[in-house]
């Protein structure tokens, strides 16, 4: 616009497919010019029922003007008679009229700026595109601004050219989100779950393109849609809305009619699209063209496709099933042993949509197919293929095996309610001991999810007790389904019945072995045969070095924390989170990365584990899964404990609480309660940290969990000891000095602090401290033994020796982000120096110990929490008050923070 009131000519293209926002930003550069003075705009469109007229767009734009009378002022210049003339010729050569319109633009443009702007332009007629892009060459004191599906060769400069792409998903999901009508407070768990579906699904078969988005919301995000019971088939729905797009009317020739039919359905086919998607023999040259003209296939740097993701559903949906059913079976026959279609996946897909009736021959095809392409299909195409299998099936066993598959690849993807609904397409009183094995898992992986721990696990419990010599990679997936549940729930009578199935298996296969020594030894954890527990967990490490599947290593990371491998839980559990991302596996993801969590937590590194917690909170609402919603509560309370925050941390603890309460879930429970402990030993309050470390930490508690008290112990040490209770600490050491000697990494790199912090000895205490900072591995673990034994030395007078350890630790500890224990390091350095070093002028006055006592009093803390915390007598802090009021000429406590606080 600005070239144009400058009178300085220049052309602009506008290039995207349908629906990508050309339209709606030549709208804006149109509205736009209404508030700029004395901007012409001369507006035209393309059309396909008009585009045999001629100079049928020139007419859209010139026509006002071509009228008698239609020119403003007095008397009709030449130029517009020179376009009349030549438009009424139909012997009159395009660059003649490009010359005469010219002359018309130049003569409006000397007393108002003027621009031209046509949309749609590869739909103009010959005429008007061959004399439209004359006139980007040839804008002399005006503008062009055209736009069109792809561009038009030697019309703009491609330098100057806008190529409107897809949208990224952040801002699909916005743009979704501004065309959707806000959810109603009465809305249900069931349909917020739909409507999450619905979102993604919207977001994932729109593929960016705004139009698609918009006409995609608004046929989905209704009511009727969204309801809990809606039957409403989703694809149909936003298939018709979304098919006038891309098929507006057109006289196609029967070639390109049935190319694009076939292409449509060799793109509606799981797995993998080649390029090109229909097999090369059966490509029609001439129906190709066509296509390509019409901008309904386009090229792409790898070949040619359809201009959009969701053109072969919008065919599908208005083409005649007889048609759709013989182009499926050409390209079925054309597939036959074709080097695109190496697991035959593709051939037997279309074999069986071709079907007209069941068919076991072509059922059983397809589900060998499926079998054979394995993890390349995600969950939602393997149940859509087990779908189609599973109606072509005669046989009723067979049948009801494969609509339990349907079943797990729909749980899988998320969508439990398509789980359901397929369960509730078996007979479960005639259905063959497979079929109900899979039932059984699939109820107890939901009821893991979002009912009862009771039912996640009998069900598990009862699948393996069928599948019990019938098929040992199915009953051993039950059984470890059901113990990861005893694990997390904390039952010793669940964790022995699984221990009992596991132990009646005779294999040596290594993939076995991940999972039945990893439940033997949770066996042994929860029974206190540490000895025993360790043996087994380490056997199911060594065997997990075979791990190949998410599962395994899933497994494998939680024998590892029972162990008390950080490391190796880390790593396998990063592992698998990894594999179930690729696999498309959101259902086990939502958990996994939860877990994985914890881990981060438990190493001390809050920001990763907020992280993952996000990414896992956001698949746990779509999923329904509120035992990851838990987990990732309690984990926020440790992540926020460990940056200080007791308020927050309280909050999610308390959250998590609230969700477990009556479901028997030991792990939460204990682990909110260790996050409020841990977090009050940070801060200082250690009254109240012993309280809740011993509760979690008493074998005979009601909410204590084996492993979780293990974790907590070295808190639990570290409490009492400053509380002055020796004995408490003394009594734990042999505990966790067991876990250690089983083999637990963690435990043997954090028992030297524990032996200091008990040694009755001055020399055994530093003896034990300096081992217990050679980890590197483990850096907030070494951070706090160094934070310890800084404290130990500051208390022997040591003080420079005491800064250097400090130092460190308040490095490592600001590197982490662990807040909480950077400033408790950061007081303990300051209480070693010569001299305060912030502060006003009166503040410098007082000694570094009536600083720091001055600082923590004024940030709330009690005299008794102070004398804790800095290892004094209460009637020490009380002399270094009297000192501190007295230096600083003040007369309580509630006036310190001013008076400490630094001057202007």
């Amino acid at each position: 616009m600005n070239d144009a009131v400058a009178r300085r000519g220049r052309s602009v293209g506008v290039w995207g497919p349908p629906g990508s926002g050309k339209s709606a930003l030549l709208s804006q550069v149109e509205a736009g010019s209404a508030f700029r003075a004395g901007i012409l705009v001369l507006t035209a469109s393309g059309d396909s029922d008009e585009s045999d007229i001629r100079a049928a767009t020139l007419h859209q734009l010139l026509g006002r003007f071509l009228r008698p009378g239609g020119f403003p002022g007095a008397g009709e210049p030449a130029p517009i008679r020179r376009v009349r003339d030549a438009l009424a010729d139909s012997a009159v050569a395009p660059r003649v009229i490009a010359d005469a319109v010219a002359g018309v633009l130049d003569h409006l443009a000397v007393d108002v700026p003027t621009v031209v702007v046509v949309d749609d332009i590869d739909r103009v007629d010959s005429l008007s595109a061959d004399v439209l892009v004359r006139l980007t060459r040839a804008a002399g004191t005006w503008g062009v601004l055209i736009a069109g599906r792809r561009r038009l060769a030697g019309s703009t400069d491609p330098s100057d050219d806008i190529l409107l792409g897809p949208l990224n998903e952040k801002d699909s999901r916005l743009l979704v989100e501004s065309c959707t009508p806000a959810a109603t407070v009465t809305s249900t768990d069931d349909e917020q779950r739909k409507r999450f579906r619905v979102v993604d699904s919207i977001v994932e078969r729109a593929a960016g393109n705004p139009g698609v988005l918009v006409l995609s919301t608004r046929a989905l995000m209704t009511s009727e849609v969204l309801r809990a019971d809606s039957t409403v088939d989703l694809d149909r729905r936003a298939h018709s809305a979304v098919a006038t797009m891309w098929l507006p009317r057109r006289d196609l020739s029967a070639n390109a009619r049935r190319l694009g039919l076939m292409w449509a359905v060799a793109c509606d086919c799981p797995g993998p699209v080649p390029t090109p998607a229909v097999p090369e023999q059966l490509i029609d040259p001439v129906g190709l063209d066509e296509l390509l003209e019409l901008g309904l296939l386009v090229y792409t740097p790898q070949g040619i496709e359809p201009v959009h993701p969701l053109l072969h559903a919008a065919v599908l949906e208005l083409a005649p099933s007889g048609e759709q059913r013989r182009a499926q079976m050409s390209i079925a026959n054309a597939l036959e042993h074709h080097d695109s279609d190496p697991f035959g996946l593709r051939g037997a897909w279309h074999r069986a949509r071709a079907a007209m009736s069941t068919d076991d021959v072509v059922a059983t095809g397809l589900d060998d197919a499926v079998t054979a392409a394995g993890a390349s299909l995600s969950p939602v195409e393997r149940a859509r293929c087990l779908d189609v299998a599973a109606a072509l099936t005669v046989d009723s066993d067979r049948r009801f095996v494969r609509w339990a598959r349907v079943a797990e690849a729909r749980l899988a993807a998320g969508d439990r309610d398509g789980a359901e609904r397929a369960l509730h397409s078996i007979d479960a009183g005639r259905a063959p001991t497979e079929a109900r094995a899979r039932m059984l898992l699939v109820e107890g992986l939901v009821a893991a999810a979002a009912r009862t721990p009771q039912e996640a696990f009998e069900r598990p419990v009862r699948a393996a007790e069928l599948l019990h010599e019938l098929d040992i990679d199915l009953e051993i997936y039950a059984l470890a389904a059901a113990a990861e549940v005893s694990w997390w729930s904390g039952r010793t009578d669940w964790i022995g019945r699984a221990a009992a199935l596991a132990a009646v298996l005779g294999t040596d296969d290594p993939r076995h072995r991940i999972t039945l020594d990893a439940i033997r030894g949770c066996a042994a954890l929860f029974c206190g045969d540490l000895e025993t527990a360790g043996e087994a967990l380490r056997a199911s490490l060594t065997a997990a070095s075979a791990a190949k599947t998410a599962h395994d290593h899933r497994v494998a990371g939680q024998a590892a924390m029972l162990l008390g491998d950080d490391l190796a839980a880390y790593r396998h559990l990063a592992d698998s989170a990894r594999l179930f991302r690729e696999e498309g596996n959101v259902f086990q993801l939502s958990f996994t990365l939860q877990i994985l969590a914890s881990v981060q937590t438990w190493r001390g590194r809050p920001d990763h584990a907020e992280d993952l917690i996000a990414e896992g909170r956001l698949l746990a609402s779509r999923v329904g899964d509120d035992r990851s919603l838990a987990f990732g509560l309690t984990m926020s309370a440790h992540g926020d404990g460990l940056r200080g925050s007791t308020q927050s941390t309280r909050e999610s603890a308390d959250a998590a609480l609230r969700i477990v309460t009556g479901r028997d879930i030991g792990y939460l429970a204990a682990a909110a309660f260790w996050a409020l402990g841990r977090t009050d030993l940070a801060t200082g309050k250690l009254a109240s940290a012993l309280e809740l470390l011993q509760e979690i930490t008493d074998p005979d508690s009601a909410a204590t969990h084996a492993p979780t008290a293990l974790f907590a112990l070295p808190d639990l040490v570290e409490a009492a000891v400053r509380t002055g209770h020796p004995d408490i600490a003394r009594a734990a050491v042999p505990r966790f000095a067991a876990w250690a000697s089983a083999g637990s990494p963690w435990a043997a790199a954090v028992l030297p602090r524990l032996r200091a912090l008990t040694a009755g000895d001055e020399n055994d205490a530093e003896r034990w401290f300096l081992a217990g900072s050679t980890d590197r591995d483990r850096p907030f673990e070494r951070a706090r033994t160094q934070l310890l034994h800084g404290e130990h030395l500051r208390r022997g007078r040591q003080r420079v020796r005491a800064r250097v350890l400090l130092q460190e630790a308040l490095a490592t500890f600001a590197e982490l982000h662990v807040t909480a224990w950077e400033q408790r390091a950061a007081t303990e350095l300051g209480a070693t120096a010569e001299r305060a070093r912030r502060g006003p002028e009166a503040a410098t006055e007082l000694t570094p110990q009536e600083l720091t006592v001055a600082r923590l009093v004024a940030g709330g803390a009690t005299n008794q929490q102070v004398a804790e915390q800095l290892y004094l007598s209460r009637k020490t802090v009380e002399s270094h008050l009297h000192k501190v009021y007295t230096k600083l000429q003040i007369g309580s406590r509630k006036q310190l923070p001013e008076a400490l606080a630094p001057e202007n």
